[in-house]
C-alpha cells in the first residue's frame, strides 16, 4: 500500500519500551531474547519489556528517574550554597560535608 506521493507507508510499532541500565557501563551491545540486537555508546537501552524483564534476571538494573544524586557533596557555612567542594564556588567560605 503507498501513502502520499507513492511513498509506500511505514508501519510503526506500538509497543513501549523500557530504558535499562546494564550492569556493566561498558557493555555496548545486548542481543533480546525477541530477537533483537540493542546497541548502546553508555550503557542505556531502550528495550522491548520482554527483554528488559530478561535483562534484568541476569544484573540489569532500572536508571535513576531523577538524572542527578540526592546526596554527598557540601554546604556552605556561610551562605548555604552547594558545593561539591569544600570551599564555596560563590562565597569562598568552608564547606561542610552533608550526609
Amino acid at each position: 500500500m503507498s501513502g502520499l506521493l507513492g511513498v509506500p507507508e511505514r508501519k510503526v510499532s506500538t509497543v513501549d519500551t523500557v530504558r535499562v541500565c546494564a550492569p556493566d557501563g561498558a557493555q555496548r551491545e545486548v542481543d533480546g531474547v525477541t530477537g533483537a540486537r540493542y546497541r548502546s555508546s553508555d550503557g542505556v537501552y531502550d528495550m522491548h519489556p520482554a527483554d528488559a524483564a530478561a535483562f534484568r534476571k541476569i544484573g540489569a538494573f532500572t536508571p535513576n528517574l531523577a538524572g542527578a544524586s540526592t546526596r554527598g557533596g557540601y554546604r556552605c557555612g556561610r551562605c548555604g550554597f552547594g558545593s561539591w567542594f569544600v570551599t564555596c564556588g560563590r562565597c569562598g567560605g568552608p564547606c561542610s560535608k552533608e550526609s
